[in-house]
């Protein structure tokens, strides 16, 4: 009798100790699962450090793009005012322009203000070809070319070498989007030089050829100043009044105004 006890004691001892077994398997299958998610889940935050710190240097690569940008712009902005005022002041002290042109020759020739009319295309067949001086050679840039030309408006004064360039550079790049602030530049040089046919042969293309360009309201302004110089007050005040109606916050638009008062 006290042997079956013993018996029966071992049994549930066995039985204890193969639960035990299985529940220490059990936890330590959970362990593990917990471990491996822990790891995933250190894993996933240093990718997503990593991604973070990529997007981090792509907004400082952006944002140092966009200074830079940002100071080009402005380098562009000022130099084009420089322009401005260095063609303003040649202007101012230019001498009288030379004698009008013939009144059948002026009727052949001067422009129409309003582009789209038959009249205007007319007067685009008609207008003077603008001259291309001998000039050196392109260099194949077409900013570098564009700069030099402006360099020697605003750096060198030299306006009559500042002429044959622009002309060079109009007939190596017929396509560039610089094409009508070169002919305009042309166009100033050439009136005040008192060459207003050539000037006005400038001033047209712009005019016609160029209506998106930002050049164009003062090209027809100074369309309107040609004709006024030439005698033909009407002519001149259809320009003045095309700049005023098309333009009418432009500086431009201001200096037609003060034009048709004077």
């Amino acid at each position: 009798m006290g042997k079956f006890h013993y018996v029966k004691a071992a049994i549930l001892m066995a039985a204890v100790f193969s639960v035990s077994l299985v529940h220490a398997d059990e936890l330590e299958d959970r362990v593990l699962k917990l471990e491996r998610m822990v790891s995933a889940r250190n894993l996933s935050q240093v990718e997503m450090q990593q991604q973070i710190d990529a997007l981090t240097n792509d907004i400082r690569s952006l944002r140092g793009a966009l200074e830079e940008s940002n100071y080009k712009l402005q380098q562009a902005t000022e130099r084009q005012k420089a322009l401005y005022q260095e063609l303003d002041k040649l202007q101012q002290s230019a001498q009288a322009p030379a004698a009008p042109v013939s009144a059948g020759t002026q009727a052949a020739s001067s422009p129409q203000p309003a582009a789209a009319t038959p009249a205007a295309a007319q007067a685009a067949s008609d207008a003077p070809t603008p001259a291309t001086p001998a000039a050196a050679p392109a260099s194949g840039s077409e900013s570098n070319d564009y700069e030099s030309a402006v360099n020697l408006v605003i750096k060198e004064k030299n306006y009559a070498k500042a002429i044959p360039a622009f002309d060079t550079f109009i007939a190596s790049y017929p396509n560039s989007a610089l094409q009508p602030g070169a002919h305009y530049w042309l166009g100033q040089l050439q009136l005040n030089q008192g060459d207003r046919e050539q000037a006005k042969a400038h001033f047209l293309t712009v005019a016609q050829k160029y209506k998106d360009s930002p050049k164009r309201p003062e090209a027809i302004y100074k369309l309107g100043v040609i004709a006024k110089a030439d005698g033909d007050k009407e002519k001149a005040n259809k320009f003045f009044q095309l700049v005023i109606k098309q333009y009418p916050n432009t500086s431009a638009a201001q200096l037609a105004q003060k034009a048709m008062g004077g």
